[in-house]
């Protein structure tokens, strides 16, 4: 037992940074105890169902929505400008380069190196907020896109060369799994990895990343990597469907010569290549209603399911980790002898015990997501009246109601990682005057001193409360117009629509339980 209490005391300090977001020095005193508030946020969810099936009929299954295109006003011309966006590109690709260096070059200590805070605070917190609530802002920005593009734009301007590497077919079977994969990497990286603020160790991660992001280009070509192999367009891109803003082609030949197979009848929203192939006078830059760019007509593939579940599971997982029951689940797996040898095996290939253990549960709880999603989604098929199902497969009703997730994931992001970007974000600001933190002041902030009082544990909390029963909301009303789109009948889409809330509710109570723990006084 001395032996389980160091690892675990091990364990706790090993934790990622983004788990120790919520460690305030004072918890929150509910006015009320923790239970009521769950039994409250899952009633409201529960409640928003009935209101929704109510009003929410066959005649408003919300076919079309209002837009308002930016790109014909002046302020939307401006930001639209071909050179603004090479600027932005380029400051984009001057930041990656100088990631690495600092992570290379640069001080140790994470606090006083940019790459950390960098990679986990502005880029994977920030611009999940920016494309998740206002745009798809990566598409644009994305740096490894814009080297290759610019790369391949001087050979075929320069040389003989007509464009950079063989284009090899993009084998149909293969889908996104490649980018599956490698967020399943990321996500090792993040929640697990003991050495993920490590500067140095972070900027080989990045710079491996970049590698296999280009040659992945080289060898399919930039838009059938960035669909399918790039984790972090597919994140964004996600995320972005939830956004107020899409950009639309409305030229239908454009989108015909497209590498992409367009099967739906919106295929010319957010398609990056059909938005930079298409004629100025062609394009859209629209505003629309938040979380319409969810609804879709035609089921997402199985490996895009896949994608969007792992999203919502690696975000959980990460609050789970800073709980009293994953102390209780850590000590149960170091002491288990059926898991003796799959930890010891483990442990030559990842360095210690802890990241053995922590690698075995993050992977055992993304699949067991991945099965419960299913097993719902079986639900759904069976409670659908026989003559509304005809034709739809388990995998289908999984791929249609996928996205209604999104929202929840969104939310959880934010509930779960605010605090993180208010409180270490601040360390952006010294860190721009001395990046590599040898002592420089060059735009005088070196001395800036973080605000650590800046948000409590009552404003995490309300915020958490807050976000989760909204994202909550949100998901079962694109879930119901999703089923009548599909099942065309009120009676058929409420039946349907039942196991998904059942699923609703069960989160609900989940995730805000999760969020308690290290920022409320519970008991």
């Amino acid at each position: 037992m001395p032996a389980v209490k160091t690892l675990l005391a091990g364990f706790i300090l090993l934790l990622p940074t983004p788990a120790q977001a919520h460690g305030f020095a004072q918890r929150y005193d509910l006015p009320v105890p923790l239970g009521l508030y769950l039994i409250g946020a899952a009633l409201t969810v529960a409640v928003s169902f009935v209101v929704i099936a109510y009003f929410v009929r066959g005649d408003r299954r919300l076919q079309s929505y209002p837009t308002v295109n930016l790109l014909g006003t002046r302020p939307g011309k401006l930001i639209s400008h071909h050179w603004l966006i090479g600027l932005l590109q380029t400051l984009s690709v001057a930041w990656l380069v100088l990631v690495v260096v600092a992570g290379f070059i640069g001080n140790e200590n994470p606090y006083k190196n940019i790459a950390p805070t960098t990679v986990w605070v502005v880029w994977w917190v920030g611009f999940a907020y920016i494309c998740g609530l206002f745009g798809n802002l990566w598409s644009l920005l994305n740096p490894w896109s814009a080297v290759f593009r610019a790369v391949e734009w001087l050979l075929v301007r320069w040389t003989p060369v007509t464009q950079l590497g063989p284009r090899l077919r993009w084998p149909e079977w293969l889908a996104c799994w490649p980018a599956v994969l490698l967020f399943v990497w990321f996500v090792w990286a993040e929640l697990v990895w003991p050495k993920s603020d490590h500067p140095a160790n972070l900027a080989q991660a990045t710079l491996t990343y970049s590698l296999v992001t280009w040659f992945g280009m080289f060898l399919f070509g930039r838009h059938h990597w960035l669909r399918n192999g790039e984790a972090f367009s597919l994140v964004f891109r996600f995320l972005a469907r939830f956004s107020c803003t899409e950009t639309r082609v409305t030229d239908a030949d454009v989108c015909r010569a497209c590498s992409a197979v367009h099967v739906e009848d919106d295929a010319s929203i957010d398609c990056l290549e059909c938005f930079e192939n298409a004629p100025r006078a062609k394009r859209e830059l629209n505003l629309r209603p938040w979380a319409v760019g969810l609804l879709t007509k035609y089921p997402m593939p199985v490996p895009a399911t896949a994608f969007v579940l792992i999203m919502l599971a690696s975000v959980t997982f990460d609050g789970l980790l800073a709980t009293p029951l994953w102390a209780d689940i850590a000590t149960w797996m170091l002491g288990s002898q059926s898991l003796g040898p799959l930890i010891l095996a483990l442990q030559d290939l990842t360095g210690n015990a802890i990241t053995a253990i922590s690698s075995i549960a993050m992977l055992t709880f993304l699949l067991l997501f991945l099965v419960l999603y299913k097993l719902f989604s079986v639900l759904m098929l069976l409670s659908t009246p026989n003559t509304a199902r005809t034709g739809i497969s388990v995998n289908q009703f999984a791929g249609l109601f996928v996205l209604s997730l999104v929202p929840i994931a969104l939310a959880y992001h934010l509930a779960h990682y605010l605090s993180f970007l208010l409180i270490v974000g601040q360390y952006m600001i010294p860190l721009v005057s001395d990046p590599f933190g040898r002592g420089w002041d060059l735009l005088g902030t070196r001395l800036y001193m973080v605000d650590i009082g800046i948000v409590n544990a009552r404003f995490v909390w309300i915020t958490s409360l807050v976000a989760i029963v909204t994202g909550h909301i949100v998901a079962v009303w694109l879930g119901h117009v999703m089923a009548l789109r599909t099942l065309r009948t009120n009676r058929a889409a409420l039946l349907n629509q039942i196991p998904m809330l059942l699923l609703m509710v069960g989160y609900t109570i989940l995730s805000l339980w999760i969020l308690a723990q290290p920022v409320v006084e519970t008991g």
